[in-house]
């Protein structure tokens, strides 16, 4: 067995490196699955649901409808836009008592701790007489958010650019699972992240590297992926945009990130009286 693995080189790093800063690793056989054609953690999703909803009374019923509303959405642009409002804002619900409209909360963007963040390294996916093994999956609270797949820095004919084309490739044949993730990440000695966008072909995907200073660029990425970053991107760095008539989902870079969060950190504490 050859020394330089892929598996050993990069993917051990990551999983590694992602536990330090709050992952909860659990084996791919031992994630909560209903079956391999099941992208989601659906009992993780369950007690998120429960959770995270107390305030607004959420009951049986209304969870059974958010369930069937991500289950049941297709996998086109239209309905990718729609996954991704949920994630930001909650899925809109009639609740039985009151019969009034309810936002059902998936994440909670407030209380990080509040969360379930699990990673997951070979994770096997199927749609029919088609199957994938994914290196890593990022999931919050059940659901994948981020896919990770690495290449061997030892070898003379893999780089990052054939981790992105794996990825793209895996949108064509479980598309399912790409209905739900956000992100890819491609790594090599480099990391590269980018928007999961399966309509759109690989050369109209806008690539980028993630920069944290004096850090390399797999630990760049790592800690833009730490818990509380990634639902940072989630809920205020990553949107849906047309352009050239065509939709598209655009994710920021490092530079606008952090421009960005320090202008809001200043306004926030002027408005409370931290700053002079």
């Amino acid at each position: 067995m050859p020394l330089f693995t892929e598996k050993s080189l990069v993917e051990d790093y990551f999983v590694q490196k992602l536990q330090e800063r709050g992952w909860k690793y659990i084996p791919a056989d031992d994630l909560e699955r209903e079956s391999l054609e099941e992208p989601l953690l659906t009992p993780t999703l369950i007690r998120a649901l429960n959770r995270l909803n107390a305030d607004i009374s959420i009951g049986n019923e209304e969870i059974k409808q958010a369930l069937n509303e991500l289950k049941l959405k297709g996998r086109g642009s239209e309905d990718a836009k729609r996954i991704l409002y949920y994630y930001k804002s909650g899925i809109p619900i009639k609740f039985e008592k009151g019969r009034i409209v309810k936002y059902v909360r998936l994440f909670d963007y407030e209380n990080i701790q509040n969360n379930e963040f699990t990673i997951s390294r070979q994770v096997i996916h199927q749609s029919g007489d088609k199957q994938i093994r994914n290196d890593i999956i990022l999931y919050i609270n059940g659901i994948p958010i981020a896919n990770i797949e690495c290449k061997n820095p030892a070898s003379l004919t893999e780089n990052w650019y054939n981790a992105y084309t794996q990825i793209k490739d895996y949108e064509r044949r479980i598309p399912e699972l790409y209905k739900y993730v956000q992100i890819g990440i491609a790594a090599e000695t480099t990391a590269k992240y980018f928007p999961i966008v399966p309509w759109q072909q690989r050369e109209e995907i806008k690539i980028h590297e993630w920069r944290e200073k004096p850090k390399d660029s797999i630990d760049s990425t790592i800690e833009m992926l730490t818990p509380k970053t990634l639902l940072n991107i989630i809920k205020s760095y990553l949107f849906f945009r047309i352009e050239y008539g065509s939709a598209t989902k655009v994710v920021t870079r490092y530079m606008q990130y952090r421009a960005a969060e320090q202008i809001t950190n200043r306004i926030v504490n002027h408005i409370q009286g931290k700053t002079p």
